[in-house]
């Protein structure tokens, strides 16, 4: 339990923080979350409809990845639609070229281009082949990556995405409810986690257990990599996990990036690590393995409400986690910046 969880009272009676309204939380939090794999810009722009919003990646003729509002600051139609040209993705209805930055660049027949030509830009980041973007006019933190280690050491196995019917504060609280834990995961706890914010940003949960599950992962889990394991969770900016374990025999690693869905579930995209070398050929192992934990915890927190009012001591270091969700910072001075150099609110950026 987390040291900021509860205070004794007078009398001996426990006193819990106060947990936070559901409105407190952001709808789509900012934060990095993955938008792509890197093949999906081979044959022109990829559009989506991500976080509320329709946004496109693209990749220039001089191989500079940008994600921009789709919309086009014109009349609105799909920039997904369009093409590549040179460094600038074009328009499908009146061929209007918007650059990397989201500025407008060209009109055809036109000489002035107007202020208002000008479509969001999305800080960007392209790694182990996967397109990450953040969610606000300028990241707060690098795109993370497992603790003390380096991403040019690892190679990525295949994506694998699912879906949770729940809303992603409750998928976030997960990793730090130690009352689940305890209760569902068939793991023995030999200490209390250790649970601490490293920066402002992440949160981090570090507890070795015992694996004294009776599924069929769990007798094989101790056959090939041994009965106990040293497990390492860090959430960023709330809807990235960061999970590294280490068993007597090997340490697995995999990152799962979530995101809200507009009918309050929530979409996850996993992509697992391993050393690049000999050890990369076990992947496929890997992920079968973690597919089917995280799916099984997928199912797990289905149908889950929010309910503040019914939290108990037991759920002490649930509601720390949720405080800590709902104060993350949403709204950057840049966003204030960025405001003043619109003519027009119809395309402002506004975190949500």
């Amino acid at each position: 339990m987390s040291a900021s969880a509860s205070q004794a009272a007078p009398g001996g009676v426990v006193e819990l923080p106060k947990a936070p309204l559901a409105s407190a939380f952001p709808i789509n939090p900012a934060a990095w979350y993955l938008f792509c794999h890197s093949d999906d810009l081979l044959k022109g722009p990829c559009s989506k409809r991500i976080l509320g919003r329709d946004l496109v990646a693209f990749r220039s003729a001089g191989g500079k990845v940008a994600v921009l509002d789709a919309r086009c600051a014109h009349l609105g139609a799909n920039l997904g639609c369009g093409e590549v040209v040179g460094e600038t993705i074009q328009c499908p209805y009146h061929h209007w070229q918007f650059d990397g930055e989201g500025h407008c660049k060209n009109i055809p027949g036109q000489a002035n281009i107007p202020a208002f030509a000008r479509q969001q830009k999305f800080p960007v980041f392209e790694r182990h082949g996967f397109i990450f973007f953040f969610n606000g006019p300028e990241a707060f933190y690098p795109l993370p990556f497992f603790e003390g280690e380096k991403p040019d050491d690892f190679t990525a196995g295949k994506l694998f995405s699912y879906v949770a019917d729940a809303s992603w504060f409750m998928v976030a609280g997960q990793g730090f409810d130690r009352q689940h834990f305890e209760s569902v995961h068939d793991r023995k706890l030999t200490s209390p986690p250790l649970v601490s914010c490293p920066g402002p940003f992440v949160r981090r949960n570090q507890y070795h257990a015992e694996n004294i599950g009776t599924a069929w992962r769990d007798w094989l889990l101790r056959l090939l990599v041994g009965t106990t394991v040293n497990l390492t969770v860090h959430n960023w900016g709330g809807t990235m996990y960061i999970v590294k374990a280490e068993f007597p025999r090997t340490t697995s690693r995999f990152i799962v990036s979530f995101r809200p869905l507009d009918d309050d579930r929530t979409h996850f995209d996993v992509i697992v690590y391993a050393p690049s070398g000999l050890a990369a050929l076990g992947l496929p192992l890997r992920r079968l393995f973690t597919k089917g934990h995280l799916e099984s915890e997928a199912q797990q927190v289905r149908n889950t409400e929010y309910r503040p009012g019914r939290l108990i001591a037991a759920d002490a270091d649930l509601i720390d986690c949720f405080r800590w969700l709902a104060e993350l910072p949403q709204r950057p001075a840049a966003a204030e910046i960025l405001a003043k150099t619109h003519t027009e609110p119809v395309r402002q950026f506004q975190p949500q």
